[in-house]
């Protein structure tokens, strides 16, 4: 293979419907411009031009007892869409799924209105063309004008539309999150070039919101904690801390420190704040807490 190989790792793969079929036992290898599945006998190549789809957990029924940590790539062949179903260890598939995004979506051209909306209030916004650029957590769109980026752990919220500027016959993404500087909540449209390419950032920030997520839930927080991060994002950092949590100096210190390690607040210039895992945390855990 002349390309330069990006990923290179053994495991188990499934490309056929029927029932009666099992996994084989191969290699993965994975350039910029392809995917191939290797076994002693076989060799299955798919064009990354023909991936209209990336599903990370999700195993179809028929396959499904077979596999355990997966990643399914849909794929364009002989007219129709075909699945692969690739299972490694978890490390693996992990660091796997974060490259092929990176090769499916990396300077893709992409139209965006940054931002359509600020605090719910329409912009006025042209719309400009760009190239979008995945990150860890993150997706930036570079312009002839500037760039910018929005972090998937300020993300709010993710809808399809058909509305970009003055068009209506462009899929296009609503991306609604927060501003961490202003701390005011902002929506950009972004609307990929190739229609496929809304399905697959769609699903890189939903993976990636996921993941983040879980990380939250596994979170495991005191009382004390909570009603830190709830009273927090009530007042703002102007909090008289010892008075709220009924404990002396250095109590109320570990507490904040706690929740300072744990990434769920900031010490700022004007006071303590949340960060948006915080965010998370609250509003996922509010209805908890008696504050």
């Amino acid at each position: 293979m002349d390309e330069d190989i990006v990923a290179d790792f053994t495991g188990r793969f499934f490309l056929k419907r029927t029932g009666d079929d099992v996994p084989s036992s191969g290699r993965i290898i994975m350039t910029r411009k392809r995917l191939v599945l290797a076994t002693n006998d076989n060799r299955t190549t798919i064009s990354l031009s023909r991936v209209v789809d990336v599903n990370v957990g999700s195993v179809p029924k028929h396959v499904r007892r077979f596999f355990d940590d997966t990643v399914t790539v849909g794929y364009e062949a002989d007219g129709s869409v075909r699945s692969a179903v690739i299972e490694s260890n978890s490390d693996t598939v992990t660091t796997f799924v974060a490259i092929l995004f990176r090769c499916l979506l990396n300077d893709q051209r992409v139209s965006v209105s940054h931002p359509a909306k600020v605090g719910g209030r329409i912009r006025n916004t042209n719309v400009v063309e760009g190239k979008l650029r995945i990150k860890k957590r993150s997706i930036a769109v570079a312009t002839k004008t500037g760039s910018f980026e929005i972090d998937v752990e300020t993300v709010m919220d993710i809808k399809r539309t058909n509305k970009i500027g003055e068009r209506s016959d462009r899929v296009t993404l609503a991306v609604k999150y927060i501003d961490t500087g202003s701390g005011l909540t902002k929506t950009s449209l972004l609307s990929p070039e190739k229609g496929k390419n809304v399905n697959l950032l769609a699903r890189y920030l939903r993976l990636e919101f996921d993941e983040l997520r879980d990380e939250v839930d596994q979170l495991e927080l005191s009382n004390p904690e909570k009603r830190v991060l709830v009273s927090v994002h009530a007042a703002g950092g102007d909090i008289d801390f010892t008075n709220m949590l009924d404990g002396d100096p250095a109590y109320v210190t570990n507490v904040l420190n706690s929740v300072q390690r744990k990434e769920l607040v900031v010490d700022g210039e004007s006071g303590i704040s949340l960060t948006p895992k915080g965010r998370i945390v609250v509003s996922q855990r509010i209805e908890d807490v008696n504050a």
